[in-house]
This record gives structure tokens, C-alpha cells and sequence, in this order.
């Protein structure tokens, strides 16, 4: 008998949704005795206003399907601020209901967002976790997180990581654009280290290599678009804003490096996606990025917010073509090894599996 997975998905143009639609896709559908189906709890980025107004909606379309027996299993994707409060309100229709639900932790700021609650939310926040049938997270980081400071148990924390869609046919590393090109995707703006790549890119250290960039994400466009004009870079660093998927996959194709000197993560996708496509990543240490960069392996480390760094890292990368081949075919075998979408829903059944068999 086939069970029916109603997962949870913000419905605006990120991460979460990118992972999910991808393992919807029915070239990416596995053998399975899951059905996965979506469901959105509010609108995109900046229609706040239609969001609030449609969620009692959503709410009792929620309800529907769970009263109707059209849902085995809720998975709910979590991040912070509002995106928690809303889910807590699904989770009380899942306990209502007795529908188990499975809680996905993805936001890289939730830490902080935990902490700064009043204890009451606390307690609400920890009893959404504690009544979850199980917690899934994306890192060694996260799972210690759950389990010190929201109490979960450690049998019931499984760690499954990000997945991404590899490319149909894999290029050969030293076929890659010359000279370097240097690709940064997601949301543009400070909490990404935006500001250090334009230092960066600025620096005398790479003022007189050979070299091109593309920043693809939506985010602050305009201001860095100014920005990159007025520090004499708009011949070498192009800014698109959102690009598609299709347009993703070309810059990836033609790039050789992946600078993501981001603040705080959970676990970029943005990071996978070069891996997969043979980039050399430039990373920060941040979330569970550590459970898969091993600096000088697979990727290069460098400290949150140091510019310096990151122009060193680049420069390195840029001057040592067998550096920067080494980096990037070691990042594209970790993604074969535990990072393709191929794989992903298996991971996933496993979990639903431990709990709809109890």
C-alpha cells in the first residue's frame, strides 16, 4: 500500500523549495512505496500582506485533507521567524488530527532566533519539536543544537543532508572557462558576505590576474550593481539578479570557482550545486558546512567576514590551475559520494519508514 507524504514548502524562490520541487520532479521519482505530494503554506518574498490573509485558507485546506484520510504523514519545513509560527499552527492540525509529522530543520540563523525568544515561545517551540515523530537536519552542528538546547532525543534526530541535480553529462574539469570564472549564487546582500566579495574583487591581489565573475541571486541587486560600477569591476563581475534553472546550470557550467563567504548557513545548496557541476569552492565555516568541506581537499575555508581571506583564497585559486582542478574534481566526488538528489528520497523513506511502521 502506497503512503501519501504531504510536504510542507514555503512556495517562494529559495532553497527549500528548490530541494523539494527537485525531488518532485518525475525524472528524479524513485522506486518507492511513497507518494509525495506539496502543499504551500504562503506566498513569495515581499506579498506579506496576501500571505496573512490567505493562511487561514490554507489552514483549513490543511485540515480538509488531513480529516479526509488523504495524509499518512505531514513533513514539515522549518525555518525561522514567521515560517516557525506558521508551521506550530499546522503542527497543532497534525496533533489534532493524530496525523504524525516529521519536523525538516533548515534556517541557518535558528540558533540565534531560539535564543532570543521569551521563555514562554520557548516552551511553545520546544513543544512543536518534542511532539515531532522525528527531526530531521542537515549536519552534525544542527543535531547536537536540537538535542542540547530544545531537548529532542538523539534517536529521534536523523541527519539527512541537502541533495542537488547533478548535470546530465559532467564536463571535464580542465575544460572549464578561461580565464577563471568565479560564481557566487544566492540572495544578494550582507548576510551572504556580499560586501567582502566586493572587497575582495576590488583588492590588489586580484587587480592584475585574469579573471571574471557573476553574482546570480535576487537580494540588493541594484545597490551592488552601482557598487560594482563604482569600483571600475563592471567589465569583469555581471550581477543578473534571479536566473532559472536552466540559467544556473550554464553559469555552472561555465565557472570554475564557487565563492559563497557566507555569514551563516544550514547547508547551501548553492554550495552543492558547484560541487556537483566541478567548481572549486570558497566557503565559510559556518552551519554544516564542515561536515562536508575539508579545507585544501575539497574546498577552501576562510574566517566569516574577512575580506583578506577571501581575495587570498581567490587569488590562490586563479594563479594555481592544478590547485584549483585538484579542489574542484575532490568537491565533485563528495557529491557523488552523499549529495545527489538521486539518492535523496531513499533517505527520506527511510525516515518515514522508522515512523509509519511503528
Amino acid at each position: 500500500m502506497r503512503m501519501n507524504i504531504l510536504i510542507l514548502v514555503p512556495g517562494q524562490e529559495g532553497g527549500i523549495d528548490r530541494l523539494f520541487q527537485n525531488l518532485n520532479m518525475g525524472d528524479i521519482q524513485h522506486d518507492s512505496e511513497m507518494k509525495y505530494t506539496l502543499f504551500r503554506t504562503h506566498e513569495k518574498r515581499g506579498r506579506l500582506l496576501l500571505s496573512a490573509f490567505l493562511l487561514p485558507f490554507r489552514l483549513l485546506k490543511f485540515l480538509y485533507l488531513l480529516l479526509v484520510g488523504q495524509v499518512d504523514l505531514c513533513h514539515i519545513n522549518l525555518s525561522v521567524r514567521g515560517s516557525t509560527l506558521r508551521k506550530i499552527l499546522f503542527a497543532t492540525i497534525c496533533r489534532i488530527t493524530r496525523t504524525p509529522y516529521v519536523i525538516h530543520l533548515h534556517g541557518g540563523h535558528y540558533r540565534e532566533f531560539f535564543s532570543d525568544l521569551p521563555s514562554p515561545l520557548k516552551a511553545i517551540v520546544r513543544s512543536f519539536f518534542q511532539n515531532a515523530a522525528k527531526v530531521i537536519v542537515l549536519g552534525g552542528v544542527w543535531k547536537e543544537f536540537v538535542v542540547k538546547n530544545i531537548g529532542i532525543s538523539d534517536k529521534d534526530v536523523m541527519i539527512v543532508p541537502n541533495a542537488v541535480i547533478g548535470p546530465d553529462v559532467f564536463t571535464d574539469i580542465p575544460n572549464k572557462e578561461m580565464p577563471p570564472h568565479i560564481l557566487f549564487l544566492g540572495r544578494v546582500g550582507d548576510g551572504k558576505g556580499v560586501p567582502e566579495l566586493m572587497k575582495a574583487f576590488a583588492s590588489q591581489r586580484l587587480s592584475s590576474l585574469s579573471w571574471s565573475a557573476t553574482l546570480a541571486g535576487d537580494g540588493e541587486v541594484e545597490k551592488y550593481k552601482r557598487e560594482i560600477k563604482q569600483l571600475g569591476l563592471d567589465d569583469r563581475v555581471a550581477i543578473t539578479g534571479w536566473v532559472g534553472p536552466k540559467e544556473v546550470a550554464n553559469l555552472l557550467i561555465r565557472s570554475s570557482i564557487l565563492a559563497l563567504p557566507s555569514h551563516a548557513e544550514n547547508l547551501p545548496l548553492s554550495m552543492l550545486e558547484g560541487m556537483a557541476y566541478g567548481l572549486a569552492p570558497v566557503v565559510t565555516p559556518v552551519g554544516a558546512v564542515e561536515d562536508v568541506i575539508n579545507d585544501g581537499e575539497n574546498g577552501l575555508l576562510i574566517p566569516v567576514g574577512d575580506a583578506d581571506a577571501l581575495a587570498g583564497a581567490l587569488a590562490d585559486l586563479i594563479k594555481n590551475p592544478e590547485k584549483r582542478n585538484k579542489l574542484a574534481h575532490n568537491a565533485r566526488h563528495t557529491f557523488e559520494q552523499g549529495y545527489d538528489i538521486k539518492d535523496y528520497g531513499e533517505k527520506l523513506d527511510k525516515v518515514y519508514g522508522a515512523i509509519l511502521t511503528l
